[in-house]
């Protein structure tokens, strides 16, 4: 088998002129990106790494990010990505549970990685000494990175990866989109989800290039929309529920300047058939739309489905997920394993060659997931807990989830794991925590305080900010004196899902008190959908999240004529603090016309 990292150095001997990775800070042809990574895989190696061991990877979106993936797995190591603002606790608890003593971090937080006792790589490092120890060629079982998901029991999961599963994923998408030297692909995606290795390792397999977006700019679509434009991208990826803003803010203008784009790719989520219908209304023809679906545990993705404008008009929850990419096998089967009749509803179960090696460290999990295939003569099959059948067709269908796990905006949450991480809290004696909304779904978390009338809300909500990624704090936390139960004993989740949704007194609420907080009121108002917010409400406390920001800066920048910027809301999170620095960029705006 040939490794990621062979695949790659020879295409860099073939093409070493050739534009491989562009940033803010340049372009780095395929000689200097190589070069750039056998020094750090030196570095690497200098520092103890060798096959099979778990490197943390803390950077923010660059060609540096580049070239230390690449580093790591030269080296023979697997790498562990982080993102810089992760919380420390969690940061922490990612590195401890992969047993990662390297980290190659940024100079920001080197101090703080070896304050903990591991050592800290900066990504421009050399060899210090002699020819370092070469590492041996990766068999296909070899690990080649260890992606963390949320668990069920607080404790974050690690799914270690092969180089032979994801060298099929590439191979695949090759043979799917045949991408041409010097063609570009955006890399967009935050490294943490796996979906960012398409982006970076399949343009490098094939003498292509990788555009980085900036870092940050994923959350805007205007900032991608640009950055495809600028250039010249042949290929998008997307989470439905960012699809959906894309389509939102896309004009003829941008249609028109996207002269390149063949082929637009959406995964970790179901694909809602209007998404497809906007998308076909935009691009009728040129373009392909593909509908991909699968998990972390079997190199990303394991099926796809060409989609076509008769997809968008379907009475479904979601678009089909189509048939089993090469070298992977889906089966849908019962509680004991037995294939489930054609059109009945099943676990969807998958074998073959993409499949993880396990979880890290956690043998247990790993055999409750990953079981013998019956049909398989030995192999492993992977039981994904997607409820899905096989239509009339033979292509695939997602229906549900058969446990508490839900995805938010494309991140897999393990609502177990925010319900432990609220019970952490000194106030809180009980928790739940349900997944609401049709389409993009949102968290929203049920309290039972440890003393009665003495709970607060954003005590508890900063606590989770600590613990957890930003996707998985709940946008709404309500209080209750105790939690309703069946006859039986368990939680009536259906009875919390009925409660209404949290607010405030509407009398005690703050008016706007000028134009410009009327304008932005109106705004959250329609985006939030509620009838009133008050101007020092916090919009991160009133119901909103990222994508939900991003909606807002859309109407605020159509409403103002202004290129205001993605952190306006981040920084000026209430409406009275957003219309003062709305109110300064118009007088600024104003001042560089007059000049």
């Amino acid at each position: 088998m040939t490794s990621l990292d062979e695949m790659f150095a020879r295409q860099a001997h073939r093409t070493p002129s050739a534009p491989a990775v562009v940033d803010d800070g340049g372009t780095l042809d395929y000689a200097t990106l190589d070069a750039r990574v056998d020094d750090l895989a030196g570095a690497l190696r200098e520092a103890g790494v060798r096959a099979d061991q778990p490197v943390g990877l803390v950077l923010d979106r660059s060609a540096h990010m580049v070239a230390a993936v690449l580093a790591v797995l030269r080296a023979g190591g697997a790498y562990v990505p982080i993102e810089p603002e992760t919380p420390a606790a969690r940061r922490e608890a990612i590195l401890t549970d992969a047993a990662a003593t390297v980290c190659v971090v940024g100079p920001s937080l080197a101090g703080e990685v070896r304050a903990a006792g591991r050592v800290a790589v900066l990504p421009e490092a050399t060899p210090t000494g002699g020819p370092p120890p070469a590492s041996t060629p990766p068999h296909p079982d070899q690990l080649c990175a260890i992606y963390y998901t949320s668990g069920s029991t607080g404790r974050p999961k690690g799914v270690a990866c092969t180089h032979g599963g994801w060298a099929n994923r590439m191979r695949w998408m090759q043979e799917r989109h045949h991408l041409q030297p010097g063609e570009t692909v955006l890399q967009k995606t935050t490294l943490t989800f796996d979906d960012a290795a398409v982006e970076l390792l399949w343009p490098l397999l094939v003498g292509g290039r990788v555009a980085m977006l900036a870092p940050g700019a994923h959350r805007d679509p205007r900032a991608i929309i640009d950055a495809a434009i600028g250039h010249e991208a042949v290929h998008l990826q997307f989470v439905p529920s960012v699809f959906d803003l894309f389509l939102e803010t896309l004009t003829d203008a941008d249609v028109a300047g996207l002269t390149r784009l063949r082929s637009v790719l959406c995964s970790g989520e179901a694909l809602r058939p209007e998404l497809v219908r906007r998308f076909f209304a935009r691009f009728p023809d040129g373009v392909s739309l593909d509908n991909t679906w699968g998990a972390t545990e079997v190199s990303i993705d394991s099926t796809y489905h060409i989609c076509r404008p008769a997809d968008g008009l379907a009475d479904g929850a979601s678009v089909p997920i189509g048939q089993p990419m090469t070298g992977n096998r889906v089966t849908v089967r019962d509680a004991r394993h037995h294939p489930v009749r054609g059109g009945d509803v099943g676990e969807l179960c998958i074998g073959g060659v993409g499949l993880a090696r396990g979880y890290q460290g956690d043998p247990r999990r790993t055999a409750v997931a990953f079981v013998p295939d019956p049909d398989g003569f030995g192999a492993r099959m992977y039981r994904t807990g997607d409820r899905g059948a096989q239509r009339p067709d033979g292509t695939l269908a997602f229906v549900d989830r058969v446990d508490h796990q839900v995805k938010i905006r494309g991140v897999r949450i393990e609502l177990g794991e925010v319900e432990t991480a609220l019970r952490g809290h000194p106030q809180v004696a009980d928790a739940v925590v349900l997944a609401l909304g049709t389409g993009t779904k949102h968290l929203a978390a049920y309290l039972v305080p440890r003393q009665a009338g003495r709970c607060s809300v954003d005590d508890v909500r900063a606590h989770l900010r600590t613990v957890l990624t930003s996707y998985a704090v709940p946008t709404h936390l309500t209080v209750l004196d105790r939690l309703p139960l069946h006859p039986n004993g368990k939680v009536d989740r259906a009875a919390l899902a009925a409660l209404p949704t949290p607010g405030s007194d509407d009398d005690a609420l703050l008016a706007p008190r000028t134009v410009t907080e009327e304008t932005v009121a109106e705004i959250w108002c329609a985006v939030l959908g509620v009838d009133r917010v008050g101007v020092d409400q916090d919009f991160f406390a009133t119901g909103g999240h990222s994508l939900l920001a991003v909606r807002v800066l859309s109407r605020l920048r159509q409403a103002f004529g202004l290129d205001i910027p993605l952190r306006l809301i981040f920084d000026h999170p209430t409406i009275a603090a957003s219309a003062a620095e709305l109110e300064r960029l118009v007088l600024a705006d104003l001042e560089g016309a007059a000049r």
